[in-house]
């Protein structure tokens, strides 16, 4: 009978550690990477935008802090940065955010100058999103994300259409 009481309390403690466990489980947000575009350019760099989808699973509105990146190709850096981004995920909603990166043309061609143009070069971005999240504080959600980058080609004077560029450039009447 001793045996019994033992093995069924056990059994009532065990179920109690498992249900205490997942009452003191923090849930944490999530991020995934949804796409990367191209945004400004000027004479020293040009813009990238991550668009990124981000989970709140808290009662309440969820901090943006900011956003480090990392894109490497290989053992060469590609670009990296830190962007603060002012923006916050409603409570228990997701919503796409676009965050900023520059990439210096600098760091790019030294990174890309072993590589012919044509060439397509593997890539490897990672990236840290920090969010202030309740009663936990500022915790950075990494992404990563692979794929390959085409070199750029310079156009041969062969391949451009004069005839067009001359037409825009001095319009007829």
């Amino acid at each position: 009978m001793k045996s019994c009481i033992a093995v069924v309390l056990a059994g009532v403690m065990l179920c109690g550690c498992a249900e205490l466990q997942n009452a003191f489980k923090v849930q944490r947000p999530t991020a995934s990477l949804q796409g990367v575009r191209l945004g400004d350019i000027n004479l020293e760099t040009a813009g990238l935008w991550f668009d990124v989808e981000i989970q709140n699973p808290y009662p309440v509105d969820l901090p943006l802090v900011d956003l480090d990146y990392d894109v490497q190709s290989g053992s060469s850096k590609l670009f990296s940065g830190l962007a603060e981004i002012g923006q916050t995920i409603p409570a228990k909603n997701k919503a796409i955010v676009t965050l900023p990166a520059k990439v210096s043309y600098l760091d790019a061609f030294n990174a890309l100058k072993s590589f012919k143009p044509g060439a397509t070069i593997p890539y490897k971005a990672n990236v840290g999103l920090s969010v202030d999240a309740p009663a936990v504080g500022v915790i950075k959600l990494p992404l990563s994300q692979s794929g390959e980058l085409a070199v750029p080609t310079l156009p041969k004077p062969t391949d451009i259409n004069w005839q067009k560029l001359l037409e825009k450039a001095v319009p007829t009447k």
